[in-house]
């Protein structure tokens, strides 16, 4: 999970430098953050990679897993998803449940290692008991859909809800949309509705989009076709091109009675 942003980078930049000259592998890879940022010193991938390369090198989980991201993207490092591998397994064994979450995915999709989806999953588990969100939102969304794994709506709804718990936004909606359909747990729009409008307010435009359409058809709120295109608009405005399309629909002055708006 990367470091909060300091109230004086610059200041913090200087202090790390020092923290990081003196073997302290957590400072470094808050540097390699800064460069990465381009906060209180110039952004620079390069320079970020080489601090989370020596963070790494001392044995901080963080610079592991940043400089593994470094990897697979490319960014400042040739991209090598060996490599990315390599360092994500380094990162997990070290305690990072990020590495850990990360080495799942590599896993999962057999890139820059054998596949395995049952090693995924199991990456994945300890991730989340870590504290990864992403890591259990991964899980969960294979119980959902039943890959590698016994399909199960029972056993990813607490994985969503401590995705959602732990500040993951897509944790909330995809969380939202198990109460909504309720097929292997009780249906409860307004438990859906709630959590749409939490993942909207996190920043998830999916879940935005998901509001507005609860509200254009009456589930689990009263019909309100002003809300509605309050949170289609959101949604547009964020990027999400299905906002913009159920936004147009919606203003639209010969929309169909009955229309539905579009979720996926």
């Amino acid at each position: 999970m990367p470091s909060p942003a300091p109230e004086d980078p610059a200041k913090a930049a200087a202090l790390y430098l020092q923290a990081c000259d003196r073997g302290n592998g957590s400072a470094c890879a808050d540097l390699g953050q800064l460069y990465d940022r381009g906060a209180g010193v110039p952004k620079d991938a390069a320079v970020a990679a080489g601090y989370y390369r020596r963070a790494c090198e001392i044995g901080s989980p963080l610079g592991c897993n940043n400089l593994g991201l470094d990897c697979k993207e490319g960014l400042g490092v040739r991209a090598n998803d060996t490599s990315a591998a390599d360092l994500f397994a380094k990162a997990c064994d070290l305690g990072g449940a990020d590495g850990c979450t990360n080495l799942g995915y590599m896993r999962s999709v057999g890139r820059g290692v054998a596949l395995d989806g049952p090693l995924a999953v199991r990456l994945y588990q300890v991730a989340c008991d870590e504290g990864s969100a992403q890591g259990c939102h991964n899980l969960a969304y294979r119980y959902e859909l039943g890959v590698d794994v016994e399909k199960s709506e029972r056993e990813a709804l607490p994985l969503y809800e401590r995705a959602c718990s732990l500040g993951l936004a897509v944790g909330c909606d995809n969380m939202g949309g198990l109460f909504e359909r309720g097929r292997s747990i009780v249906r409860d729009m307004d438990q859906a509705v709630r959590l749409y409008a939490k993942a909207c307010a996190m920043g998830d435009m999916t879940g935005c989009n998901n509001v507005g359409h609860m509200y254009k058809l009456a589930r689990g709120v009263p019909r309100d076709d002003i809300k509605a295109t309050r949170y289609f608009r959101r949604a547009c405005d964020g990027g999400l091109p299905l906002g913009c399309k159920n936004l147009a629909k919606t203003s639209s002055a010969d929309e169909a009675p009955g229309s539905t708006p579009d979720r996926r």
